[in-house]
């Protein structure tokens, strides 16, 4: 990466003994970006103000590029605040109205767990090295002693691939019209092995679009496989042009009618008092097994159709993965012909 592209970034180069980058203006990439270039690695915060060597693992070579991600999703980030609302206000009510505390342990054991869920999934930063890169994990894939450290050689395909922003496929509404993707790089492993790099969109995007950060490491990861002489893509199935023009209509498709999907997500506020009046009605009693079942019988709607539209999205995401794959090979099989 040239010093033009990085000013061109709002970066500027500032040579001296260590090379060191400091932000002239408000940096293109939300969090840290860590930009490296003959072996020094220096941290961009918002003041510009630190700075950080990190040694590189021998057998990758020399290090390229450094992305580090947000330390906890929106969506978790989300859910902690909704915790701790409900805490404030739920535990002084319930002291005020029931005059204990015995369970006080029902407000304040939720908001410790997501504090805790957070640290244990706090990735590590995604660096790129000429022969190889370093996979960002969580804490808690750390602790188990999962593998990081991956050589070029290693991988079979790299290409891009859309993933779902951060709780998407929990919004039927969302998911079904499949505009909540954002564009990873999706890598492919010897053995098996799958795995997809995400990257913070450095603005609001309610459409499919490239990130900076995607574009960054794109950049580093097809100049160190052009400097190896190997395409992105080693392995794929052959598709003639009406396969892929078929797999694009089916991916393309909502997961689900939206009148399904809406009937279905607010079917247990319907289902579930309808099933209450008519036990009462019939003179049943409201036992702690009947409660179960009228709850079980009033969501079964909506999970039906939150299981049915994640198996399509399933399916979908597999058409989009084999058509970007394949995409990427003729792309890498004309440009070897020129």
């Amino acid at each position: 990466m040239t010093n033009r592209s990085l000013r061109q970034n709002g970066i500027r180069a500032d040579r001296s003994t260590w090379l060191s980058y400091r932000p002239v203006s408000r940096p293109t990439l939300r969090g840290h970006l860590k930009v490296i270039e003959q072996g020094t690695l220096a941290t961009l915060y918002s003041d510009g103000a630190s700075q950080h060597i990190h040694l590189k693992p021998p057998e990758l070579g020399n290090p390229r590029l450094e992305y580090v991600p947000l330390p906890a999703s929106p969506i978790a980030i989300a859910i902690l605040i909704i915790t701790l609302v409900v805490a404030a206000i739920g535990l002084p009510l319930w002291t005020v109205t029931r005059g204990d505390l015995d369970l006080w342990w029902l407000w304040v054991v939720p908001p410790i767990l997501v504090i805790a869920a957070i640290i244990l999934g706090r990735p590590t930063p995604l660096r790129i090295f000429d022969l190889g890169l370093e996979l960002p994990l969580p804490l808690w894939k750390r602790l188990v002693g999962s593998r990081r450290l991956y050589g070029y050689d290693e991988i079979v395909n790299l290409y891009p691939r859309l993933y779902y922003v951060s709780g998407a496929l929990l919004s039927p509404f969302a998911a079904s019209a499949g505009t909540v993707e954002h564009l990873g790089l999706g890598i492919e492993f010897r053995g098996g092995k799958e795995t997809v790099l995400t990257f913070t969109p450095s603005v609001p995007q309610f459409a499919r679009g490239e990130d900076e950060g995607y574009r960054l490491v794109a950049q580093e990861l097809r100049e160190a496989f052009d400097a190896l002489g190997r395409p992105w893509v080693m392995e794929v199935s052959r598709y003639s042009d009406e396969d892929v023009e078929r797999m694009k209509r089916a991916a393309v498709k909502p997961l689900m009618p939206f009148f399904v999907i809406s009937m279905a997500f607010f079917s247990p506020v319907a289902i579930i008092p309808l099933l209450y009046v008519g036990l009462t009605t019939w003179g049943g009693t409201l036992t702690a097994s009947s409660l179960a079942v009228i709850v079980i019988l009033g969501i079964a709607p909506m999970v039906s159709m939150l299981l049915i539209s994640w198996r399509r999205s399933v399916r979908r995401h597999r058409y989009l993965r084999e058509i970007s794959k394949f995409q990427e090979w003729k792309r890498s099989a004309k440009s070897s012909t020129v």
